[in-house]
């Protein structure tokens, strides 16, 4: 049972469906496992010349324009790429980048940046300023690695003013720009769940994009495969056959295991085995639950057989992080 299955049993709803949209939903379900966590850095004005040096972080970042333009580069372009107002740049493996006002300006690292504006002072020259940025970052608490983390791109480019449908992220971003600025109380929190609902929907617009490139976000966006991982992460302690899930979802055996290979870029066991601890190693940093309820849980009958499976797939058993360990042993 996963985390929300089990908070809808403790208010007495039961027997989940494919109708049940908000808990059956894989991104948002994934998204509650792998706790991912944003926030902004500054919502600054520049004054020419400016100039950005990003290294390589170990979080995801991005920029978005507010007013003004710029120009990007990374070490994957051929050339630099222009952005204008209103386009959002992200980077969710932390990818080294530079952003400036021209190609070729002087950069300034972006830890110099950010501190200087944390000390109240101007990073570049105090004339007039030609450009407003918000730049924040975001990062996910996970031990363990899922298809999601793995098929991440290394750069995402969304220009919110060409794509009728972000119309609304456009106020979303100013929403976002005003509060990063403001000194009313609770903005810090604020800040922080509108930064998230930003990441999301960076990552479901990546989605719609990549619904013909094998990898987890075209599984999400696809029919079958994404009923089979509903069905996955609705009843993660169901005894899940390759021909169970296939039938579950019309199509045979061969079919199913060969399409999910394909796309996911692993069996269908290998996935449940790997959600099942995720949602193991959540119960054990929580530590409510003993470990035989625990691996019921995520079904195994007994603790030497979850014990056994947990350490091949975590690499640490899992009394260690019932302990508070985290490091895999060697």
């Amino acid at each position: 049972m996963n985390m929300a299955n089990r908070d809808l049993e403790l208010n007495g709803a039961r027997d989940l469906t494919l109708e049940d949209k908000p808990y059956l939903d894989v991104l948002s379900d994934v998204l509650r496992m792998i706790r991912l966590y944003a926030s902004s850095y500054y919502c600054a004005e520049f004054s020419s010349p400016w100039g950005i040096d990003e290294p390589q972080a170990e979080c995801g970042t991005f920029h978005v324009v507010i007013r003004g333009s710029a120009w990007l580069m990374t070490e994957e372009l051929t050339s630099p790429v222009f952005l204008s107002t209103g386009d959002i740049i992200a980077f969710p493996t932390g990818s080294p980048h530079q952003i400036s006002e021209q190609p070729g300006s002087q950069l300034m690292s972006g830890g110099e940046v950010l501190e200087k504006i944390r000390s109240n002072s101007s990073p570049f020259s105090d004339g007039q300023s030609v450009v407003t940025l918000l730049c924040g970052y975001f990062q996910y608490q996970t031990d363990i690695s899922l298809p999601l983390l793995r098929d991440m791109p290394s750069m995402l480019h969304i220009k919110t003013e060409e794509e009728p449908e972000l119309a609304w992220l456009n106020h979303l971003i100013k929403t976002l720009a005003y509060e990063s600025r403001s000194l009313q109380p609770g903005n810090a929190v604020v800040v922080d769940r509108l930064t998230e609902v930003l990441v999301i929907q960076l990552l479901r617009w990546h989605m719609r994009h990549q619904r013909n490139t094998p990898g987890y976000f075209q599984a999400l966006g696809d029919d079958k495969l994404s009923r089979a991982l509903i069905l996955i992460h609705q009843e993660p302690s169901k005894a899940w056959t390759v021909e169970s899930l296939g039938r579950a979802v019309s199509m045979s055996r061969t079919s199913f295991a060969n399409r999910f290979q394909s796309i996911v870029g692993m069996t269908p066991l290998a996935y449940l085995s790997q959600w099942r601890m995720h949602i193991a190693y959540g119960l054990l940093v929580e530590g409510e639950l003993s470990m035989l309820s625990i691996a019921e849980q995520v079904g195994y009958k007994s603790e030497a057989s979850f014990g056994k499976a947990f350490k091949k797939i975590v690499g640490i058993s899992p009394g260690k992080v019932a302990k508070g360990e985290t490091q895999p042993e060697s």
